[in-house]
């Protein structure tokens, strides 16, 4: 797909993305920034917050007719100043291909943990520990990752690593993938940051076998008020693996209560 098509696409698709992220939410957000990439801070005690994702998927090189929507829900809840809990109650799917016109199924639920070590505005940096279960009919997937983060005023800068681990097709195969990535965004003023954020994904099919690796990198647009908040970051495949979307584009939307 040729960039002023893929552009025109983005144009006609982004809106209905944005309305579908916000109505499958409820109500200062976590105010995240970024799309992919996760801050260290974590909500305090007792606070709560509804926040839902759409990711766009397309432009496959192997499958022309290949797009994706993922869409998942997130309850959030402050357990402690530090430690943060989150319950994907609905993440599921619409996928069609070549092989197949489009299918809409329910993908799984997960359990999400961050653990904040040091806060960025009160420490040299931000840290903290993130974790993550997630479960369907047939697999189950554990994921783990180090939050960094790094403020200079109106600046930011974050840093994510870690990996996943899945046990699919009735959990007799395991495959496993490594996943690194960064955000640097600047505040235009209270409500409004942009920037940019960069994917590293490397797959790791047999465990113990390094596989193919894809880099993403893209614009990001963020705005934020006392309840709400929305993220948009698209991505753009700048490698050559024929088999993964050369763009990807994630609204994010969340609300506190």
């Amino acid at each position: 797909m040729k960039i002023p098509s893929l552009i025109t696409r983005i144009r006609s698709i982004l809106p209905s993305l944005c309305v579908a992220t916000l109505l499958t939410a409820a109500a200062d957000a976590g105010a995240r920034r970024f799309a992919y990439s996760y801050e260290t801070t974590t909500m305090p005690a007792g606070a709560m917050e509804l926040e839902s994702s759409v990711t766009w998927k397309t432009q496959q090189a192997s499958d022309p007719d290949y797009e994706r929507f993922d869409i998942r829900h997130e309850f959030e809840y402050g357990v402690t100043d530090k430690l943060q809990l989150a319950f994907y109650f609905a993440d599921w799917r619409y996928e069609e291909s070549a092989k197949e016109s489009g299918k809409t199924k329910f993908s799984d639920i997960a359990i999400e943990a961050i653990f904040n070590l040091t806060d960025p505005n009160t420490s040299a940096f931000g840290s903290a520990l993130y974790g993550e279960i997630t479960g369907g009919d047939d697999f189950i997937e554990l994921e783990a990752k180090l939050l960094l983060q790094k403020n200079f005023g109106a600046w930011m800068i974050v840093y994510n690593v870690g990996g996943e681990i899945a046990w699919e097709d009735d959990y007799q195969n395991d495959e496993a993938e490594l996943m690194q990535s960064a955000g640097v965004s600047y505040s235009i003023n209270p409500s409004w940051s942009v920037g940019v954020e960069v994917l590293h994904e490397i797959a790791v099919p047999d465990v113990d076998t390094i596989g193919h690796n894809g880099l993403y990198i893209g614009p990001n647009i963020a705005w934020r008020n006392n309840r709400f908040a929305l993220a948009i970051t698209g991505l753009w495949q700048i490698t050559t693996l024929a088999g993964e979307p050369d763009f990807q584009l994630r609204t994010l939307f969340s609300v506190d209560f």
